[in-house]
């Protein structure tokens, strides 16, 4: 009434920034799968998911918008393994999984045995597969040759 404003009941703040593709959560390990365009609101919950050969290993599977960036992200996905190749040359077979049953997830120990006419030189065989990579075999296939079709004899 006498010309002058009254004390306003607000404050003006900055807006919160969304989040665009150039902060998308998404590596070649993971990607997100409950979004389906950019801009993120800020505020919103972005699910993500271990990219095709890979599983996960982290606990959280989440991260949010907060104010034009992703929260960290607790998923860690490690690659998966497949039968290397060199053990064919070195006359390994799998029996636990079978060959069928590849490629196997992070952490599956694998147990090897010698193919059919050869015999293990000892040692451990087992092996496990961390992060795309199966780790060494501790033993060597050597060739059993008394007990080849040749030399094999039978006990009546």
């Amino acid at each position: 009434t006498d010309g002058t404003f009254s004390n306003p009941s607000f404050t003006c703040s900055t807006a919160q920034q969304d989040c665009t593709e150039g902060s998308s959560p998404t590596t070649s390990k993971y990607k997100p799968v409950s979004m389906t365009t950019y801009p993120v609101p800020h505020g919103q919950t972005v699910t993500l998911e271990c990219e095709t050969g890979y599983s996960q290993v982290g606990i959280s599977t989440q991260v949010t918008c907060d104010n034009g960036a992703f929260t960290s992200v607790n998923i860690d996905c490690k690659a998966s393994c497949s039968i290397p190749s060199d053990w064919a040359t070195k006359n390994m077979k799998t029996s636990n999984p079978q060959s069928s049953d590849y490629p196997v997830t992070h952490s599956t120990t694998v147990t090897l045995k010698c193919k059919d006419t050869f015999t293990s030189s000892g040692g451990i065989e087992t092996v496990t597969c961390t992060d795309g990579t199966f780790s060494n075999p501790s033993f060597t296939c050597l060739y059993w040759w008394p007990f080849t079709k040749a030399n094999k004899v039978e006990i009546s």
